[in-house]
């Protein structure tokens, strides 16, 4: 079925955009686990296509990629940052025989390599970054009850001349600032550990917004959280194929939650869905393990020659229409989704 993508005209959805370029929806206050148990229904999450929401020059990067922040190079004070690495949720370096974490670090300056596919032959370029401000992160993005981690204000100066530019849009709290963690994401929206980068995530993209929902890849006790935190990212991005291409708009509402045992689940989907809520697919790492409906009207021929295992076929192990129908097809999935049914949000053929 030819399907054409289309915009919701439900008047509270909120658009976001940057001097005409796409960008990523603020996050919604999610409540804290104890909460959550309490309530009828779980907290509804916003979500966007970008990846990291780290922007230049207040926009998107311009064709190019962002490909990481590098652990060396970094300095303070024009003096040497050691060591410099990312726990559960800050910065840490040594310099001067001391360690320096928290608020000790701004003024801290950075590289990023970020890459120039369109050059020829492609080439990597690095940016410079600087922390302006660091603040501890608020309690209200913390379900798992694990403590408090850090929001980095950064300025990047982009074409090398000293013009210091806010690498982050505001959020929802008003705040242009990012969370770092310990892996980075390539085009494809994989996962990868790396010794030598790290990311830092803007809190209006889908990685921070992962992050915030209680999937803190470090924590233990829940399980491979890691993995919820990468599935998490395919699901907010609604990359159904596993290969970075999102299916969904700016700004869309979507019901996320996870079924993991004691002291789990982080997020809860309550009694019923949200009002207007279908189930939409369970997700893994590498995109939608099973489908009931695409988040939006997306063309599923695409989809089909993309993935065909998604979502042709005739394989019945596809196609589900509630979290029992994927665990009943012995599908291994970490998270699940419902998303607003309408005519511009089809259920998938059977």
């Amino acid at each position: 079925m030819e399907q054409e993508s289309q915009l919701m005209t439900r008047v509270w959805i909120a658009w976001i955009a940057a001097l005409g370029a796409p960008a990523c929806a603020p996050d919604v206050v999610a409540t804290a686990s104890s909460e959550q148990a309490s309530t009828l229904l779980a907290p509804l999450q916003q979500q966007g296509r970008e990846l990291q929401g780290m922007q230049l020059q207040g926009r998107e990067l311009q064709g190019r990629t962002m490909q990481g922040f590098q652990f060396t190079g970094a300095s303070l004070g024009g003096a040497p940052l050691r060591n410099l690495r990312v726990g559960a949720g800050e910065l840490v370096a040594e310099q001067d025989q001391g360690t320096l974490r928290g608020g000790a670090l701004i003024g801290a300056h950075l590289y990023a390599q970020v890459g120039e596919p369109e050059a020829e032959p492609p080439v990597t370029v690095l940016v410079e970054y600087r922390i302006t401000d660091i603040t501890e992160e608020d309690p209200k993005y913390d379900p798992t009850l694990t403590g408090s981690t850090f929001l980095y204000r950064l300025e990047e100066n982009f074409d090398n001349t000293g013009s210091w530019q806010p690498a982050c849009g505001a959020d929802l709290d008003g705040r242009g600032v990012a969370i770092p963690l310990a892996a980075t994401w390539n085009a494809h929206g994989d996962r990868v550990e790396s010794s030598s980068l790290f990311t830092f995530g803007c809190t209006t993209g889908v990685i921070a917004k992962c992050y915030r929902w209680g999937y803190r890849p470090w924590v233990t006790g829940y399980g491979d959280l890691a993995a919820m935190h990468w599935a998490c990212t395919r699901l907010a991005r609604a990359d159904y194929c596993g290969d970075g291409v999102s299916h969904t708009q700016d700004g869309t509402w979507v019901n996320v939650w996870d079924d993991l045992l004691a002291p789990g689940p982080i997020q809860f989907h309550g009694a019923r869905p949200p009002d207007g809520m279908h189930f939409e697919a369970a997700w893994n790492t590498d995109g939608a393990e099973c489908l009931s409906r695409t988040r939006w009207k997306t063309d599923m021929k695409s989809i089909s020659r993309t993935c065909p295992r998604r979502v042709s076929g005739g394989n019945a192990k596809k196609f589900c229409d509630t979290v029992e129908d994927a665990h009943r097809h012995g599908l291994t999935v970490l998270l699940f989704n419902e998303s607003f049914g309408d005519p511009l949000h089809p259920k998938l053929p059977k």
